[in-house]
C-alpha cells in the first residue's frame, strides 16, 4: 500500500483549518491585552458589516459593544476574565456598521505567556436566536413555577382561614370553598369522625345532595369517602366506570348528581385520619398530577385546624390575643419613627378594641399628646360634650407625674392619668364621655428601659368586666411601650447618622470668581444608615481646582469611614502635582495596602481656571456630563478604567482632556441618580442627558436638586451624589426660573456672580442686584398670582458698558392699587436705572382702559462707571 504524502505547516490541512475557522457557524476574534482586535473570521464581519480593514488594528472589541455592554465590560466583564482567565455565556449586545444591534452569547479566554502575563484574548461569538430551544424549556419552567406559586397562594391563603375558623362547619366551609376554587372542582363535601370513631358525618350541608349515605356513612362501608378516612389515603375516580369498579354502590350516586369524577382526601392530624373532603368534577374540570401534593398537604392542614377548633374556648381566647399581638407589632414595625408608631397605635386601638385612644409621652418630665383618635359621634350634643370632656382630661393630664395627687380607680378623668404615671399601674376612671352609654377610660402607663416613658389612654364599653381585662390590657401597653421606644431610638440613630453624613460631606466652599460650584446629596430612603457616596471640590494652585465625585460600596459606618479616608488620599495625592491617571494609580496602591474602598469608583478631574481645559480619569464610574451655553450636551466616555483594585490586571490608569467654553456646566454623580431596577442605564442616562439640558439656564444652587426631584423616586434604594460646576462668565447672563420666590435667592447668587467679572463699585453692583431681584419678584407676584407653574426669564448683556437686564414673564398684571404701599418696586426700579420700559404696557400708569395682557417684558439699561484700576 502507497503511503499519503505527509502534510507540512503549509499542506491542505492548513489550509482547510483557516477555511473552517473563516466560515465558522459562529465568530471568532482575537484580541491584545488592551482589547485592539488583531484577527477576526469573516463569519463575525459578514453580521456586523465591516470589512476586515476596518477593525484589525485599528478598532477595539470593546468598541464593537453597545454603551450599557462597555460599561458591563470596565466593571464586571474585564476584571472577571483577567482574575480567571475565562467568562463564559456572557450576553451581550455588538453593534453593527450602521448602528443596529445584535444580541450575542459571548465566551472569552486570556492566554498567557510565559511569564504568566496576558498575551492575548479569544472570543467566541454566538447569536442570541440559538437560545430558542433553552428559552422555550425556561418559558416551561417558569409556567411550573406560577402554578407553583398559585398552589403557594392558595396553601397560604386556606392557612390563614383555617387560623381565623372557630368551628369544625367553618373549618369545613373554608376548606370546600378554597379546594374547589383551587381546582375547579363543581362540588364538594366535608366529611368527620363522630364520637364513636365509626360513623362519618357531613359537617357543610351548603348546596349538599340529599341522598342518605351522603349525609352519613359506617366507617366501613364500601364508599370512597369511608376508604380514604379507614387507610389514610388519597383516592382518586377519574371516571364513573373507574368508580363502579372498585366502589359499585357510589357510582350510582356520581352518575345520580350528574359527576363526571371524584377526588377524596383524607384530614389527618400525624397518622390518624379524622375525617375527609371529597370533590366532585364535571367534563370541564381535570386534577394535574402536580395538583395531589397540594391537596394532600391541605388535608394535614384542615386535619390540624379542625383540632384546633375542638380545643377549649379559652386556649381560642388565648390564641386571639397572641394572634392581635403579632399583628400589632407588625403594624408598628412598620412605622419607623415614634410619631408614626404612635399614630397607627390609636389607628388600629380604634375601633378594635376602644372607643377613643390616645398617646401621651413624658418630654422634659411633662405630658405631651403624640396621637388621638375616636370613633365619631352621633350629633353636634354628643360632639361637645366629647370636646369638653377631652379638654378637661389633657388639663388634667398635663401635670407633672411628681406632683400628681393620689387617686384611686373611679376617680375624675385626667387624675387617673397622673396616677398611672406616678405608680406605674393601671388606673380607671368611669366616664360618658360621647353620650352614647357608660364608658370607662383606662390609662395605661407605657414602659421601657425599666422605667415609665408616657401613658396610653383607652376609652372602653362600661357595659363589659373592664376589670377582667386588665391583664391583656396590661401585656397591650407593655408591648405598645417597647414599639414607641424603637421608634424614638430611630428617630435618634436617624438623627445622629444625618448629622454624621453632613459632617463628612461638609469642606470648605471655593471662592473664585472664575467658577462656581454646588453640591447635592440625598440619602436612600429613609434608612439609619449613612451612605458611601462623596463630593469634594478643592483649589490646588491659584489658577486650578480639583473635583472629585465617589461611590464607596456598602452603607454604614464601614462605608463612611473608607469614604473619608479615601477623599483624604485624594486630596493629599493630588497636593503632589499628579495627573488625574497617576493620582487614580497611586490610589490603587493606597487601597491595595490598607485594604480600604475596594472596588469604589471615582471620577477626579483637574480644571484649569484661566482656560478651562479639563483633564479627568474616571475609575469605573459613569461619565461626566458637560452642558455647553448654547444647549449641546454631552458624556465625556474618555479616560474609563476599571474599580479601584479591582485587581483586573490593569497596568495603567487612563485620562482624557476637553475644554470648557466660558459658561459651561460640568455635572459629575453617582449612579444612584440614573440606575433604576425597572429601566435600561442607557435609557435614564439619556433621560438625564435630556432633564439636565432642559435646566442648563436655572440657578445653579436650585438645578440639582429639581433634577433630582425629576429623576429619582421618592423611596430610592441607593443615596444619590451631585456636584456641578459652572466655569467662567458667560458673555450674557441668562436663568430661566419657576415663579416662586424661594427661587430669587439663587438667581442673585448666580447674577453675583456673573457681575463680579466686572471691574464695578460696591455699590453700583449692589444697586444692579436689587433691580434684578426687584423686577423678579414683580414678575412673580404679578405676573403669576394666580398660576404655580409659571417661568421668569432673567437676561443680562453689557454693550459699550450700558448693561441691559431683561425680566420676562408669561402671565398677566394688573394695576398698583394707590391705597397701599405695595406696588412701589417700579419707582425703586427706575430710580436706579437709566431708562426702564414695559411691554405690552406700563403697570405703574395704568394698562389703557383697564383690560389686561398676557406676558409682560420689563427692560431696564444703565450705563456703567468701571472701577478705577489698582
Amino acid at each position: 500500500m502507497t503511503a499519503e504524502p505527509a502534510r507540512g505547516a503549509s499542506g491542505p490541512l492548513e489550509e482547510s483549518a483557516e477555511e473552517l475557522y473563516e466560515n465558522a457557524p459562529c465568530g471568532y476574534l482575537s484580541t491584545d491585552p488592551d482589547g485592539v482586535i488583531v484577527k477576526i473570521n469573516r463569519t463575525l464581519l459578514d453580521w456586523l458589516g465591516y470589512d476586515r480593514a476596518d477593525l484589525v488594528g485599528r478598532r477595539t472589541y470593546q468598541s464593537l459593544l453597545s454603551v450599557g455592554g462597555r460599561i458591563y465590560y470596565e466593571t464586571h466583564y474585564g476584571p472577571l476574565l483577567r482574575m480567571q482567565g475565562e467568562v463564559r455565556e456572557i450576553a451581550l449586545e455588538l453593534l453593527r456598521r450602521d448602528g443596529s444591534r445584535i444580541p450575542a452569547l459571548v465566551n472569552s479566554v486570556a492566554r498567557a505567556d510565559a511569564a504568566g502575563a496576558i498575551a492575548g484574548i479569544r472570543t467566541m461569538v454566538f447569536e442570541a436566536s440559538s437560545r430558542r430551544t433553552y428559552e422555550r424549556e425556561l418559558l416551561a419552567a417558569q409556567r411550573f413555577a406560577e402554578r407553583s406559586a398559585q398552589r403557594l397562594s392558595v396553601l397560604h391563603g386556606l392557612v390563614s382561614d383555617f387560623a381565623a375558623a372557630l368551628t369544625p362547619e367553618d373549618v369545613g366551609e373554608v376548606l370546600v370553598r378554597g379546594v374547589r376554587q383551587a381546582v375547579r372542582a363543581v362540588g364538594g363535601a366535608v366529611w368527620l369522625l363522630a364520637d364513636d370513631d365509626a360513623t362519618l358525618v357531613r359537617v357543610n350541608h351548603a348546596g349538599a345532595a340529599h341522598h342518605p349515605l351522603l349525609l352519613r356513612a359506617p366507617l366501613d362501608a364500601d364508599l370512597p369517602h369511608a376508604a380514604a378516612v379507614r387507610g389514610n389515603e388519597l383516592i382518586q375516580l377519574a371516571s364513573v366506570e373507574a368508580a363502579r369498579r372498585r366502589f359499585p354502590g357510589f357510582a350510582e350516586i356520581l352518575a345520580d348528581i350528574g359527576r363526571d369524577r371524584a377526588l377524596f382526601v383524607p384530614l389527618a392530624v400525624g397518622e390518624r385520619a379524622i375525617g375527609v373532603v371529597g370533590l366532585s368534577f364535571d367534563d370541564t374540570g381535570e386534577v394535574d398530577d402536580d395538583d395531589l401534593p397540594m391537596l394532600r398537604t391541605l388535608g394535614h392542614q384542615a386535619g390540624q385546624a379542625l383540632e384546633r377548633a375542638q380545643l377549649h374556648a379559652e386556649a381560642v381566647v388565648r390564641r386571639r390575643q397572641a394572634e392581635f399581638f403579632a399583628a400589632l407589632s407588625r403594624h408598628l414595625d412598620e412605622a419607623p419613627g415614634l410619631r408614626q408608631r404612635a399614630d397607627r397605635l390609636v389607628a388600629r386601638l380604634v375601633p378594635e378594641i376602644a372607643r377613643w385612644a390616645r398617646v401621651e409621652v413624658l418630654v422634659d418630665r411633662r405630658l405631651t399628646r403624640l396621637a388621638s383618635a375616636s370613633l365619631p359621634v352621633a350629633d353636634e350634643a354628643s360632639a361637645a360634650s366629647a370636646a369638653s370632656a377631652a379638654s378637661a382630661a389633657s388639663a388634667a393630664s398635663a401635670a407633672s407625674a411628681e406632683d400628681a395627687p393620689d387617686a384611686s380607680a373611679g376617680a375624675v378623668p385626667g387624675q387617673h392619668v397622673a396616677t398611672a404615671l406616678a405608680t406605674g399601674a393601671p388606673q380607671v376612671a368611669t366616664t360618658d364621655v360621647d353620650g352614647t352609654g357608660p364608658a370607662v377610660e383606662v390609662a395605661l402607663p407605657l414602659r421601657a428601659s425599666g422605667r415609665v416613658t408616657g401613658v396610653l389612654v383607652m376609652g372602653l364599653d362600661g357595659s363589659r368586666d373592664v376589670r377582667g381585662r386588665l391583664g391583656f390590657l396590661g401585656e397591650l401597653a407593655e408591648s405598645a411601650g417597647l414599639a414607641l421606644e424603637n421608634g424614638r431610638l430611630y428617630d435618634q440613630e436617624r438623627e445622629n447618622a444625618h448629622t454624621l453624613q453632613r459632617g463628612l460631606l461638609a469642606g470648605e466652599p471655593l471662592h473664585d470668581p472664575r467658577v462656581a460650584v454646588t453640591t447635592f446629596y440625598r440619602a436612600a430612603g429613609d434608612g439609619l444608615e449613612v451612605g458611601g457616596d462623596w463630593y469634594d471640590a478643592f483649589p490646588i494652585g491659584p489658577h486650578k481646582v480639583a473635583l472629585v465625585v465617589g461611590d464607596v460600596v456598602g452603607r454604614g459606618i464601614r462605608a463612611a469611614s473608607a469614604m473619608g479616608q479615601l477623599r483624604s488620599a485624594i486630596r493629599a495625592l493630588a497636593a503632589t502635582g499628579l495627573n488625574p491617571a497617576a493620582l487614580l494609580e497611586r490610589l490603587d496602591r493606597f487601597v491595595d495596602r490598607f485594604d480600604v474602598g475596594r472596588v469604589s469608583t471615582v471620577v477626579y478631574g483637574e480644571l484649569d481656571l484661566t482656560s478651562g481645559h479639563l483633564r479627568f480619569a474616571c475609575a469605573g464610574h459613569l461619565p461626566p456630563l458637560v452642558l455647553e451655553p448654547d444647549g449641546d450636551r454631552r458624556f465625556l466616555w474618555g479616560g474609563r478604567s476599571g474599580a479601584l483594585a479591582a485587581h483586573a490586571g490593569i497596568r495603567s490608569r487612563a485620562e482624557d482632556a476637553v475644554r470648557l467654553r466660558p459658561g459651561s456646566r460640568l455635572l459629575l454623580y453617582t449612579d444612584g441618580l440614573v440606575e433604576r431596577r425597572d429601566a435600561g442605564l442607557e435609557e435614564q442616562m439619556t433621560r438625564l442627558a435630556r432633564e439636565a439640558g432642559r435646566r442648563r439656564r436655572a440657578p445653579l444652587t436650585a438645578m440639582l436638586p429639581d433634577l433630582v426631584d425629576a429623576l429619582v423616586e421618592a423611596d430610592q434604594y441607593d443615596d444619590v451624589c451631585l456636584l456641578c460646576v459652572r466655569f467662567g462668565v458667560e458673555p450674557r447672563f441668562e436663568r430661566e426660573l419657576p415663579a416662586d420666590v424661594a427661587q430669587l435667592k439663587s438667581l442673585r447668587d448666580d447674577f453675583r456672580s456673573w457681575l463680579s467679572a466686572m471691574p464695578l463699585t460696591a455699590d453700583e453692583r449692589d444697586a444692579l442686584l436689587l433691580v434684578c431681584s426687584e423686577a423678579t419678584a414683580n414678575a412673580i407676584e404679578h405676573g403669576y398670582r394666580a398660576c404655580d407653574d409659571g417661568v421668569v426669564s432673567v437676561r443680562a448683556e453689557v454693550v459699550d458698558r450700558v448693561l441691559e437686564l431683561t425680566v420676562r414673564d408669561r402671565g398677566s398684571w394688573r394695576r398698583p392699587n394707590p391705597e397701599t404701599d405695595r406696588g412701589r418696586g417700579l419707582e425703586l426700579i427706575r430710580s436706579l436705572m437709566d431708562r426702564v420700559s414695559i411691554e405690552p404696557g406700563d403697570c405703574a400708569t395704568g394698562l389703557g382702559d383697564g383690560a389686561t395682557e398676557p406676558g409682560t417684558v420689563v427692560t431696564m439699561r444703565r450705563r456703567l462707571t468701571w472701577k478705577a484700576a489698582a
